[in-house]
């Protein structure tokens, strides 16, 4: 297995590394992972998030409670994970706090409950985010497939004590922190439509506005634009990643949005025409404000069948990267952070440190597993990539298997809560993440479906949150190493 994950880590490493030109990779020191950790082994894991709260020294993990990422075969052979999702269920996202650089982790808990919030701040078991405003307050999110919550915490994540089960009615929220106890909100308002709208709070989570600022509208090609994904706040200016769409309504183009105060909506800024495998692509911003876009490409085979429903068979795919200096207005061609010949990679996503410095994660199949992962199975390994000099053409990467093991056998659903009605396998959501620690170094949340029932030996029905902890090579923020 470690000469397979090392086999996948190079046929992913030599696309970026040969943009960097010669002699350039072996200047950067090794960059490895620690042995994966499960943060619990009780508890759901599936679309899991982590936040470093340096002013409280705590890591902060949350992830989906895991009502709508059942797995029904999981069901059968272990109902309901061995009785944990019922004894512990609280119609609230899963959190837990780690006080020791994701040594232990320990599970809020409200008032000795198994509920990590007070209902009265927090209700929801989907779609968790995580972000701090600038005072150091720490907000979460979760939903009821009808209604958005809000909450916030100023012990580092230990509790969640203010917050409205009702900031908005919508789906799929994203959070991102403003000026102290503020923090904005997107969500589609109306599940199907171009209905994407911000909303603020401006008192820890408590309240939120009425009404939101929109972004979404028509292209004069005859398509649609939307904002979907992980949205942030530079200097009072907000920036989220929007979706593109033919006149049929198929996805052909990835952007960002971009908002200042008093605007009446966010203004679009298309960065790449593409294709895309999942639902959203993501971004971030280095110290330099360099906005940076990753997406995954949905290439197919022209002239098969051999895809889910008798669609187009999967092809070799790419997770592709580029990067604005002015705010979204223009950017760079992109490139290949990851284009194996023979394996498929999907849900990337990107954190960024100092100037030029990023860290991208995303899912890859083993070689010769060119699975339409909908319907087909197939073995799911974390890779990473540490990019310094990113925008330059001295640009050095290294690629690395960062769990040292696939984390899911199986297939991977892409449509939503009716993959429970199906039967088919949504254990681990819709996305993973990466963030850097106190020390700047990669930390990454995923979830996991290698535990077992040990009464039936069969599979449990929600995935486990695993922690991964970069343990060698250069931090992205600030000077130091990750040894």
């Amino acid at each position: 297995m470690r000469k397979l994950a090392v086999a996948v880590a190079v046929s992913s490493f030599l696309v970026l590394t040969a943009t960097a030109g010669s002699g350039q990779a072996g200047k950067v020191a090794p960059v490895g992972f620690a042995a994966p950790q499960y943060v619990d082994q009780q508890l759901a894991g599936g679309e899991p998030e982590i936040l470093a709260d340096t002013l409280h020294g705590t890591l902060v993990y949350t992830a989906h409670e895991g009502t709508t990422h059942l797995y029904r075969n999981g069901l059968v052979s272990s109902p309901w994970g061995d009785f944990s999702f019922v004894s512990n269920y609280c119609n609230q996202v899963n959190i837990w706090t780690s006080p020791d650089g994701g040594t232990n982790w320990y599970r809020d808990a409200y008032l000795g409950s198994p509920c990590p919030v007070s209902p009265a701040v927090g209700e929801g078991f989907s779609d968790p985010d995580l972000t701090m405003d600038a005072g150091g307050r720490i907000y979460n999110t979760g939903i009821d497939l009808i209604n958005d919550a809000v909450f916030s915490s100023t012990d580092g994540g230990r509790t969640f004590a203010e917050g409205t089960p009702q900031c908005h009615d919508g789906d799929r929220p994203w959070l991102a922190g403003g000026t102290a106890n503020q923090v904005f909100m997107s969500t589609d308002t109306v599940e199907g439509t171009l209905s994407h709208q911000i909303f603020v709070s401006n008192d820890g989570g408590q309240t939120c506005s009425l009404n939101g600022v929109p972004d979404a509208g028509s292209t004069a090609d005859g398509g649609t634009y939307s904002g979907f994904g992980k949205l942030y706040d530079w200097h009072g200016k907000l920036i989220e990643p929007q979706v593109y769409a033919d006149a049929n309504g198929t996805t052909d183009g990835v952007g960002v949005g971009t908002w200042s105060p008093g605007q009446p909506a966010f203004t679009p800024h298309l960065a790449a025409k593409t294709t895309m495998f999942a639902h959203w692509p993501a971004i971030a911003i280095d110290g330099a404000g360099t906005v940076y876009l990753v997406w995954d490409t949905d290439d197919r085979a022209a002239g098969t069948s051999g895809g889910c429903n008798s669609g187009p068979s999967p092809a070799p795919n790419r997770v592709m990267l580029t990067w604005s200096s002015d705010g979204g207005q223009t950017w760079a061609k992109p490139i290949a952070v990851a284009a194996p010949s023979n394996a498929r990679v999907f849900w990337p996503w990107i954190v960024a440190g100092d100037a030029g410095k990023v860290s991208v994660v995303w899912y890859q199949t083993e070689p010769g597993e060119l699975a339409d992962l909908d319907c087909q199975q197939a073995h799911i390994h974390v890779m990473e990539s540490s990019i310094v000099n990113a925008t330059t053409k001295q640009r050095q990467a290294q690629t690395v298997d960062a769990a040292g093991r696939y984390v899911h056998f199986g297939s991977v659903c892409q449509g939503g809560t009716t993959c429970v009605a199906t039967g088919q396998d949504r254990r681990l959501g819709d996305f993973f993440t990466n963030a850097l620690d106190a020390r700047g170094c990669v930390v990454i949340a995923t979830g996991d479906t290698r535990l077992s029932d040990p009464t039936t030996g069969g599979p449990y029905p929600t995935s486990r949150p695993l922690f991964i902890r970069q343990d060698s090579g250069p931090a992205l923020r600030g000077s130091g190493t990750c040894g």
